[in-house]
């Protein structure tokens, strides 16, 4: 070979890198873009000039996190915004009710929450004052461990911690005190009504107020936007959009392979899960006995187990599920468990030292054992001519494994995927109409490219946990579908898992892939995938030998 052709060969290996790397950054940001909301977190907040704001009201069904955060985004982009709770979160002087006065409507109001990073990006985009209003609380906001071991095995991953009371607590007074354009009504919503100008838009919102003053009152609330934040519990926007004739074929239409009538959207599986949550009140003078590694006010999570379902099926954070047997009652209940669990190592001693710590001290404050519901999934992307200007975030959505502190996690992508849909189509089209009575509505487009947003950024929720969960032979499954349903991402995250134990740049990526502040298609990168791959193969060709030759010494000694 000359030099020449030598040169040549060169120049065009690095030329064909140089191009593969190109494509596969633009292709990475554009998987980013799509999937993420990375690229909306400088613009989340940002109140949009009065030239492109709707002249209009947001409707709001819903005060919990989902819609305070929904009534943030919205008072950004609307002159009036409405937010509809049917219970009382206010007193009689319009002030927020402390935190230690417990929501009715939220069983999991007292039980222990974990709350993912991509909350605290969100909430200090819409609430600057967020980290002093928490402390001003009592509460506190600070990076930490959730010191995750799965079947015993330490996985990196530091979190967020603050309390689901005072989370919720400081969201509610911050959107009160911030957003002089979001009124509170108490009361509950009672339908829909399409509009009289365009019957693909929703035209109002039907509403009983509730307080003696109000007793039976009904009024109408016009909407150039409804955003459904009910919850699962009521999760009632299927029945409102049928009821006014959204969601359904019109006369003659067929539905399309990717179509859905609005009452077939809802898919629902059965983890037939449980879980016991149990809150202790630590007095100062024994919080600096207890034997934690860094100290008791560095800490947020003591210690997180998650089984090894080829070896377990007990998940132990300060909760612990088992379809079948008794949740623990007391501190010895929860030793007990400790210690009979199934892993590649053993819990540490300091874990029983500091229950032991704690019980003698003092009994538990309160306990709150919880029968996990059937999760769901409303595939409103799916769903037939909806109404162009409703959405809805949170659990009216998508109720998933609450094991892997996710429901507030899907209220803040679904509020910046809110936000930044808003910013798209207000951008491209005025809301403003010629005709007087159309003034302040929405463009038709929002409907479909929020769905098709929203969609992108949180259907890997519940694809991943469901798949997790059909590794457990109670799991009741979706119908149509059997518990084999991913057995390869099961199997691949197994990898996943033993690898991240040893390569902390593998358990970085892993990390800010399951916390929505990275790519989720990361963890399949070319150079993750090879890891994978090289440490199965060093792991198992062994075995395969050790199995082979232990064969052939056992053949051998039965024919001599």
């Amino acid at each position: 070979m000359s030099l020449t052709t030598l040169a040549y060969t060169v120049l065009a290996i690095v030329g064909l890198w140089i191009a593969f790397r190109a494509i596969s950054n633009l292709v990475h940001r554009r998987l980013v873009a799509r999937l993420t909301i990375i690229d909306d977190l400088p613009q989340l907040g940002k109140p949009t000039s009065g030239s492109t704001k709707v002249q209009g009201c947001a409707v709001v069904c819903g005060g919990s996190i989902s819609g305070l955060l929904a009534a943030r985004v919205c008072s950004d982009h609307f002159s009036e915004v409405v937010v509809v709770e049917p219970e009382a979160l206010f007193d009689s002087n319009g002030e927020v009710l402390p935190m230690d006065v417990r929501r009715k409507r939220i069983l999991q109001y007292t039980a222990l929450h974990g709350f993912q990073p991509v909350n605290l990006q969100v909430v200090r985009a819409l609430y600057p004052t967020f980290d002093e209003e928490v402390k001003a609380l009592g509460a506190r906001v600070q990076k930490t461990e959730y010191n995750t071991h799965v079947a015993g095995v330490q996985i990196p991953s530091p979190e967020v911690y603050i309390s689901r009371a005072a989370y919720e607590t400081v969201l509610r007074k911050l959107t009160k005190q911030a957003c002089s354009n979001i009124k509170f009504l108490n009361g509950m919503v009672l339908g829909v009504k399409a509009s009289a100008y365009d019957p693909s838009k929703i035209g109002s919102v039907q509403v009983r107020l509730n307080g003696s003053e109000n007793a039976a009152k009904t009024i109408n609330v016009p909407a150039a936007l409804l955003v459904d934040c009910t919850g699962h519990t009521l999760s009632a926007g299927p029945k409102w959009l049928e009821r006014a004739g959204f969601g359904v074929p019109l006369d003659g239409e067929q539905l399309g392979p990717d179509q859905l009538h609005i009452r077939d959207i809802r898919q629902s599986y059965d983890p037939k899960m449980q879980y016991t949550s149990h809150s202790f009140r630590v007095r100062p003078e024994v919080q600096d006995l207890l034997p934690i590694p860094g100290g008791y006010e560095r800490a947020g999570f003591l210690y997180s187990y998650f089984s090894d379902p080829r070896m377990d099926n007990k998940t132990v954070l300060l909760t612990w599920s088992d379809p079948d047997k008794q949740r623990p009652k007391s501190v010895e209940d929860l030793k007990h468990v400790l210690r009979n669990l199934n892993g590649h190592e053993p819990i540490p001693e300091w874990i029983f030292d500091t229950l032991d710590l704690i019980a003698d001290d003092e009994v538990p404050d309160w306990e709150v054992d919880v029968r996990v519901p059937p999760l769901s999934y409303n595939r409103y992307d799916l769903a037939v001519n909806l109404p162009t200007n409703f959405a809805a975030i949170g659990d009216s959505v998508m109720r998933a494994n609450p094991s892997f502190g996710q429901g507030c996690a899907k209220a803040a992508l679904g509020a910046a995927t809110l936000d930044s849909v808003l910013r798209k189509v207000l951008k491209q089209n005025q809301p403003c109409s010629d005709d007087e009575e159309l003034d302040g509505w929405l463009p038709s487009s929002f409907g479909p490219e929020f769905w098709s947003s929203h969609t992108a950024r949180t259907a890997s929720i519940w694809y991943s946990t469901k798949a997790m969960d059909y590794s457990y032979a109670s799991t009741i499954p979706v119908r149509g579908e059997d518990l084999s349903y991913g057995t390869f991402g099961r199997w691949y995250r197994d990898q996943l898992i033993e690898l991240c134990t040893r390569d902390k740049q593998v358990a970085e990526i892993a990390w800010r892939a399951n916390m929505f502040v990275g790519c989720p298609t990361d963890t399949f990168l070319p150079s993750v995938i090879a890891k994978v791959a090289k440490a199965w193969v060093r792991r198992e060709v062994p075995r395969f030998v050790r199995s082979r030759w232990a064969n052939v010494k056992k053949q051998f000694v039965s024919e001599l």
